[in-house]
């Protein structure tokens, strides 16, 4: 009874934290949209003079042009309405290989290719705010089996690549979302379910490769060698085949772009530092890398300290 009532109030704090982190997500898309006159479309941040505008304002209409070449959010329109990259798009792309690496949070916004335009960029956005909510309800259940306390949590929501990922609809919200409840499976001994949420992380995002390798590390060190062997093996098998489908279909389907910074590199990078809500974002994110290594400190157990590497890395 004691058990029973124990699992029942731990899905009710998974909840709750799944929609503080769909909360938290929608608040974020609407700092984006708060401007007057702001449209949806505005995620996609479409460059003034990248080759993608004349096809993305053919299908969604009016746009605000970003300068330059624009930002990350255009491109997972592209693989969105081209999956698997058999219909020309990927040559709009700065690098059409890998851009369309990180395939599976588009192929889930835009339906695998059968929602239209709209909702396609309806698509993009929900992903992203239910990608934080995965994040939060599994770092919660991490503090939960580590010994964390819950306000770790906070350092999810308070992440700025998190925000800026559903502001920007790239992937990182949802491949952290599925990353982090690859680890959270790997704690319950859920190893198979476990490497299907990190081969799906992957997918989003190739360099998120770093929590299966990192909890695979700490598997071994506890002598479960079977265990790290599933945990990584379909990840980078995932990962391998679909690169080569790339290769074989567009070419560069191992391309790195050139595209390997220290980290948080990108991220400061895409701030877009006229807004008078960045400054708060700043202080949100130094917050959430405070209180996740306090949290490291506070739990002591191994296992946060391997995963400070790709938290930090990604």
């Amino acid at each position: 009874m004691g058990e029973h009532g124990s699992s029942r109030r731990s899905r009710s704090l998974h909840l709750i934290w799944f929609t503080v982190g769909i909360a938290v997500g929608t608040v974020a898309l609407m700092l984006q949209l708060g401007t007057p006159g702001a449209y949806l479309s505005d995620i996609l941040r479409v460059g003034e003079a990248s080759p993608t505008r004349a096809l993305i304002a053919s299908e969604l209409g009016t746009l605000h042009y970003a300068q330059g070449q624009g930002h990350d959010g255009q491109y997972s329109y592209l693989v969105a309405r081209d999956p698997l990259a058999q219909h020309g798009l990927a040559s709009l792309a700065d690098d059409g290989g890998y851009r369309f690496r990180r395939a599976l949070y588009s192929w889930l916004a835009g339906g695998f290719g059968s929602l239209t335009p709209k909702g396609t960029l309806w698509g993009l956005a929900m992903w992203s705010i239910l990608g934080l909510g995965i994040a939060t309800a599994a770092i919660d259940e991490i503090a939960r089996v580590l010994g964390a306390r819950q306000w770790a949590v906070v350092g999810v929501v308070a992440n700025l690549g998190l925000w800026l990922s559903v502001q920007l609809a790239t992937a990182d919200a949802l491949a952290i979302g599925l990353a982090l409840a690859g680890v959270a499976l790997v704690l319950h001994d859920k190893t198979w379910l476990a490497a299907f949420a990190f081969a799906a992380a992957v997918l989003t995002k190739d360099t998120y490769l770093t929590f299966p390798l990192t909890v695979s590390a700490w598997l071994l060190t506890t002598r479960r060698r079977r265990d790290a062997v599933v945990a990584f093996l379909p990840a980078v098998l995932v990962l391998l085949g679909w690169s080569l489908w790339l290769q074989l279909q567009i070419g560069h389907g191992f391309s790195l772009k050139g595209n390997l910074s220290w980290p948080v590199a990108g991220l400061v990078e895409s701030l877009p530092w006229q807004s008078p809500v960045s400054g708060a974002l700043v202080v949100m994110t130094l917050l959430g890398f405070v209180i996740a290594a306090a949290g490291i400190v506070l739990a002591r157990h191994p296992l946060l300290a391997w995963l400070t590497a790709p938290w930090i890395l990604t």
